[in-house]
């Protein structure tokens, strides 16, 4: 009996490792993934997505301190390791109304698995969820529900984005089956299927309602009156906007085939345009083209992965671009306001990873047309750029902030930094013609520089200021200026002229002397010694390293110990960068923030 019973448990036990070497369990089958199946093989075809992390750690403004990771399943709930093609799009749900979701919010897996590396939420509130959809189609994932704090006063960053145009909708566009241009689109039910369509049939005073989903590009042409002369005030204008946070136009129109189609949205010979939260992704040439325009206002919109630009404009006065997202731009800069366009207003964008500039004003006085009046004069006058974040742009060259001929513009609360390859701002002509001495100079001239923070990251870039190319009278104040592989401020003698340096925190994180001509001489190793170069310069600076509370989580706000405190001077700048109220202390602090 013994015997008998040894040689059943024997042949049971025989039994069931044999099962467990076909199951995979035992060799090459590898272990089992998160939430279930077995990684490495032996799965079917693809069903399903699974957060298998969630977001967490989420401030407005903030990328998530843990960002979400999905995978792609099958039906019994095993990774599919094989799919590296499937794309993976976020979006936002519940949470405060007019919240939206920024980042990269759309990726593609790898082995199965989409990570997320920035997905941040635009406004505070309880109940944010994130759901996951895919291309193509799986059964959706939804995260599990999560809040987001405010940002402590000071840690904000851009973009800040303004509150939608307010009305009822006229007409509505969305990509769902039962949408088409034949329609009426005059309801959700009864909506037009491309943004073209809706482009044609706009008239003043129209708001088009876009759903999420995937659009084709479009162009908006000669939509209210375009006279030579701009306009005293802003028309009715036509609205476009977004209902949530992935209305996306994919545009890679080849300009071989299709010149005119380069651009994911062109507005050309408008009057009063107005664009909100619609985003657009690898355009071939920019996201979004603003030509020969009077009062167009780009807001909250996010423009990825343009072939040459974010957005760009030309002839083109009284422009607002305003709390949009611009990155990974290929071959040039997040925002180019060119061709002399006066009165613009470049406020509260984020604008970073742009292979060129993050921002630049370019009043090309090689492309002078009188055609355009004062738009096409070779000078850019006028504008205010504020409230601004470049952050590791100028791969390929280009400052963060690059001014050419731009007059009579503020220039503040801005935050640059890490720039690259080339200054944190500059400010010069791009003119050809001023190399001969009968023509007028076209340089940068009688600006506004304010409270600015300017952070070059040490051994990389070059001078926090450049000016070159007669661009004088231009005025410094309570700025931060830090400097990473040269000094703090570069010049050619012609710029010396009406210059004013003062109140501002000073240093280099090199050897490199913090004041020099561009050509090398002289150069001032010293703020003391760039102080006794001439009366007034660097009145009131501070030769020292800021203190950050903490630069590694972007909160770039000067801790109580840091120098540059209560030490600045009221230059008529009453926010900061992120709205806060200036001064807080005794009296104001330098740099773009307040403590």
């Amino acid at each position: 009996m013994v015997r008998s019973w040894r040689a059943a448990l024997l042949s049971v036990v025989t039994v069931l490792a044999l099962g467990y070497l076909l199951a995979g369990c035992g060799g090459s089958g590898g272990s089992s993934g998160a939430g279930g199946g077995t990684v490495g093989g032996g799965f079917g075809p693809a069903t399903q997505l699974t957060v298998t992390t969630q977001p967490a750690g989420a401030v407005e403004l903030v990328p998530f301190g843990t960002q979400p990771v999905v995978q792609i399943r099958d039906a019994a709930g095993v990774l599919v390791s094989n799919d590296s093609t499937t794309q993976v799009t976020a979006a936002l749900s519940g949470g405060t109304g007019g919240a939206t979701l920024g980042g990269t919010f759309t990726v593609t897996v790898v082995n199965g698995v989409a990570t997320f590396s920035n997905l941040s939420v635009s406004l505070p509130g309880t109940g944010y969820a994130l759901t996951f959809t895919s291309n193509p189609a799986l059964t959706q994932a939804v995260s599990a529900n999560f809040n987001v704090s405010a940002a402590s006063a000071g840690s904000g960053v851009a973009p800040f984005v303004p509150a939608k145009p307010v009305g009822a909708a006229t007409y509505y566009v969305d990509d769902s089956p039962s949408a088409s241009d034949t329609n009426n689109g005059t309801s959700l039910a009864t909506a037009w299927r491309t943004l073209q369509h809706a482009a044609n049939q706009a008239v003043p005073g129209n708001i088009i309602e876009v759903a999420d989903g995937s659009y084709a590009r479009f162009t908006i042409q000669n939509k209210g009156n375009v006279p030579a002369i701009p306009p005293a005030t802003q028309g009715t204008p036509i609205i476009f906007r977004a209902t949530g946070n992935a209305a996306i136009i994919n545009s890679g129109t080849s300009s071989s085939t299709a010149p005119d189609n380069r651009d994911a949205i062109k507005i050309t010979h408008c009057n009063s345009i107005i664009i909100h939260g619609l985003r657009t992704q690898n355009a071939y040439r920019a996201g979004c083209r603003i030509d020969d325009c009077y009062y167009v206002t780009i807001q909250g919109c996010v423009f990825s992965n343009g072939g040459t630009w974010g957005i760009f404009t030309d002839y083109s006065d009284y422009v607002v671009l305003e709390g949009n997202e611009c990155h990974n731009s290929g071959a040039e800069h997040g925002i180019y306001h060119s061709n002399g366009g006066d009165y613009g207003i470049i406020r509260g964008n984020y604008c970073h990873d742009n292979n060129a500039s993050g921002i630049q004003i370019n009043a090309d006085p090689r492309a002078i047309d009188p055609g355009f009046g004062s738009r096409g004069d070779g000078i850019c006058t006028n504008n205010v750029v504020e409230n601004n974040w470049c952050l590791n742009n100028g791969a390929a060259g280009g400052a963060g902030l690059n001014f050419a001929s731009i007059r009579n513009s503020d220039i503040r609360n801005n935050l640059v930094i890490c720039n690259k390859n080339q200054s944190g701002m500059a400010f010069w002509d791009d003119d050809v013609l001023n190399d001969s001495p009968s023509q007028p100079g076209y340089g940068s001239m009688n600006n506004r520089i304010y409270h600015n923070t300017v952070v070059m990251q040490p051994g990389t870039g070059r001078f926090c200021v450049t000016m070159m190319n007669a661009s004088t009278g231009n005025n410094f104040r309570d700025n931060i200026f830090r400097a990473g592989a040269r000094g703090v401020m570069t010049w050619t003698a012609d710029c010396l002229t009406g210059l004013v340096e003062q109140y501002n925190l000073v240093s280099a994180s090199g050897s490199w002397p913090l004041y020099q001509d561009d050509s090398g001489s002289p150069s001032y190793a010293t703020l003391a010694l760039w102080q006794g170069s001439a009366a007034g310069r660097g009145t009131g600076s501070v030769q020292a390293a800021p203190i950050f509370t903490n630069s590694g989580a972007n909160d770039w706000t000067l801790t109580a110990a840091s120098p540059g405190v209560d030490v600045g001077t009221n230059v008529g700048v009453a926010t900061t960068h992120n709205g806060g109220t200036r001064p807080l202390g005794a009296t104001y602090d330098m740099g773009c923030y307040e403590r």
